[in-house]
């Protein structure tokens, strides 16, 4: 390998310092000087030292290797490979060589560790062999000088190389560095826990890692230092429940392991007093967050009262942050031609049941397009995408959507984004559907009912007669229930069972409700992951508007009988009424959106060319020609300007 020479120059004048070193000035130094190179090559002789200092520490949960050392970021391409920065995958068998060189010719203990600890780390990813322990052992002894003799930069670094030295030493099983170490480790903690500084992470790598091998005189030093620091966090002239929170978080399961219950109840108790106290003074929705904190440490500390109080309180906290809450809106036209050119695809003048199908089709968003969707979300506002939102009820949070644990939990947010840019055109196309073909309560509930989903007839027609009439408080809760009866149906005619033993009682049994049906994978399978999800996102999931639970519990207020979610429920019923047909109709509905993104990129690449796209361009509006506008428009916020009434026949 031949290293150019500035690159030489500037390893030479690090390496010759007395002064305390940062990896990251080494780092910055080394791209300077490589900027300037003609050569620039990601994977040139330039590039070996500068990846040694640009990778981070403590990324063995991170991608692609889940080695120590790994990419500072990561990243994807046009096409969905995956990028890294810097990308470990191009070292080479020679770079490694480089490094073990390196190792042994510089001699700053920080330098030194960083290159050893490099060979010792990626030697079998990036050269495919087995490392020398003696890398591991020049690692240990470096980090150890460094800190020893004052040569990192700042506290955090100090902490850093104890902790990568205890992690060789254990892994290496060398007793004597092991002891050399620890003994480091639990002075420095005792420092930090004066200066409160970086305690956590000394009492975090000494407790969880076994082959430490602390005796009961050092855990309880340990405690101690917490005790020391936890008392400091409770002062008030250094008053910090955040603070406290994080000691108490180590405290409590020691003494719970070792059944010192009584501490146990302290330090809970403390915790959650500072969070009451806090939660007093700062605004409803602060107290909202701060309350269930200071009730979570009520019940560890085993005081069932307070943890009452605490709820209630939290309850009322919850209720008084919707004055704080803040609305924001806003308002787009939708031409009248607009709303007759979706009404001239959907309704079928001369059949009323092909009206129905068509309506119950369109207004359904495919779970694919929802995911489509929240990826182009996410890319063009990534900030928000991993924000974990909150759903408030009256008195509770019924659920937060998104963040890295949840799934398929932001699908949600888009599901409702999809049904409020289409409700003009759904309450439109219900009203001309009713309209042009004169139809009767029994005829849509014939309609609904060509599946056999529904048990009781009567009332489907009753509910459907209410929504005609504008009787939304009978609608909503006459029909809301046939929704989970239909998924009982459903689930019997795939073998499930519908029951379930009932919790407390031996021997008893209660039917199971829609949210219990829906997690069957029988039943999906059966409906379609489409129509499944719609339906959870309507009716069964706090992360969506949960209609079947409110109105099951007494829940659902006289502002929820509105005819646009009872327009929700009568869509629901028509998809029921032809499940597989819609279904089918959302697969082919996905498949064509895909079809015409993937056009419109071969399109963009063409004209990024400057090829002459004019032809393509003519063949891709004559497919798209006669599509349904739909689910593209944006929310309209309107008042429903006169009420539903059956026409005469």
């Amino acid at each position: 390998m031949q290293v150019p020479g500035t690159i030489e120059a500037v390893i030479a004048e690090f390496d010759r310092t007395e002064e305390p070193l940062d990896t990251h000035a080494i780092q910055a130094a080394l791209s300077s000087a490589r900027t300037r190179l003609e050569d620039k090559i990601a994977t040139g002789d330039a590039w070996a030292d500068l990846v040694a200092f640009a990778v981070q520490a403590e990324q063995e949960d991170r991608p692609p290797w889940n080695t120590y050392f790994g990419p500072m970021g990561s990243g994807t391409d046009a096409d969905g490979s995956d990028l890294y920065f810097p990308d470990i995958r191009h070292l080479t068998p020679d770079i490694v060589a480089h490094w073990e060189q390196r190792a042994d010719a510089v001699s700053h203990p920080v330098m030194k560790a960083r290159y050893a600890d490099l060979v010792w780390d990626l030697s079998r990813n990036a050269a495919n062999r087995r490392p020398d322990v003696r890398f591991a052992r020049l690692a240990i002894d470096n980090y150890i000088a460094s800190v020893a003799d004052g040569r990192n930069a700042d506290d955090h670094d100090d902490v850093e190389a104890l902790k990568r030295a205890l992690q060789l030493a254990t892994s290496i099983g060398h007793g004597e560095r092991i002891g050399i170490v620890k003994e480091m480790m639990l002075a420095r903690f005792q420092v930090e826990v004066e200066k409160t500084g970086w305690w956590h992470y000394l009492y975090d790598a000494l407790t969880t890692n076994r082959k430490a091998g602390l005796n009961s005189d050092q855990k309880s030093d340990l405690v101690a230092g917490l005790e020391k620091v936890l008392a400091r966090f409770m002062a008030d002239e250094t008053f910090d429940p955040h603070g406290a929170e994080r000691v108490a978080s180590r405290l409590l399961p020691f003494y719970s392991a070792g059944e010192d219950f009584d501490s146990v109840k302290r330090v809970g108790l403390a915790v959650s007093e500072a969070f009451e106290k806090i939660a007093t003074a700062g605004s409803r929705m602060q107290a909202m967050a701060w309350l269930q904190t200071a009730a979570e440490f009520a019940r560890r500390a085993g005081d069932g009262e307070r943890l009452k109080r605490l709820r209630v309180e939290r309850e009322a906290a919850i209720r008084g942050s919707a004055s704080e809450m803040k609305s924001f809106s806003y308002r787009q036209e939708i031409k009248k031609s607009e709303i007759e050119d979706v009404l001239n695809i959907l309704v079928d003048d001369g059949n009323w049941q092909q009206t129905l199908f068509n309506i119950a089709a369109e207004f359904i968003t495919p779970k694919q397009e929802l995911r489509y969707r929240a990826e182009e979300g996410a890319a063009t506002s990534p900030l928000m995408s991993m924000m974990t939102m909150s759903v408030i009820a009256d008195d509770h949070v019924a659920a937060q959507v998104g963040g890295d644990d949840d799934g398929d939990g932001g699908l949600y947010r888009y599901a409702d984004f999809a049904r409020q840019s289409n409700r003009i055109f759904l309450s439109k196309a219900l009203d001309a559907a009713v309209e042009r073909h004169k139809l009767s309560p029994e005829e849509i509930a014939a309609f609904v009912q060509r599946t056999e989903l529904f048990s009781d007839f009567a009332l489907v027609i009753a509910g459907i007669r209410a929504w005609i009439e504008g009787d939304y408080v009978k609608c909503l809760f006459v029909l809301v229930p046939q929704i989970e009866d239909a998924f009982r149906n459903v689930a019997r005619s795939v073998g499930e069972s519908v029951t379930k033993e009932k919790r407390g009682q031996k021997g008893w049994e209660v039917s199971l409700n829609l949210g219990d049906l829906l997690s069957m994978e029988k039943v999906k399978a059966e409906v379609g992951e489409d129509i499944h999800f719609w339906i959870r996102a309507i009716f069964a999931d706090a992360r969506g508007m949960n209609l079947r639970n409110l109105v099951a519990h007494g829940l659902a207020s006289r502002e929820a009988a509105t005819y646009y979610n009872c327009e929700l429920v009568i869509h629901s019923m028509l998809m029921l009424g032809a499940y597989t047909d819609v279904a089918a109709a959302c697969i082919h509905k996905a498949e064509a959106r895909e079809k015409r993104r993937a056009e419109t990129e071969v399109l963009k690449e063409l004209e990024e060319d400057e090829l002459n796209a004019e032809d393509f361009l003519i063949a891709v509006e004559d497919e798209m020609e006669g599509q349904s506008m739909l689910g593209q428009q944006d929310e309209l916020c309107a008042e429903r300007p006169w009420q539903r009434r059956r026409p005469e026949r």
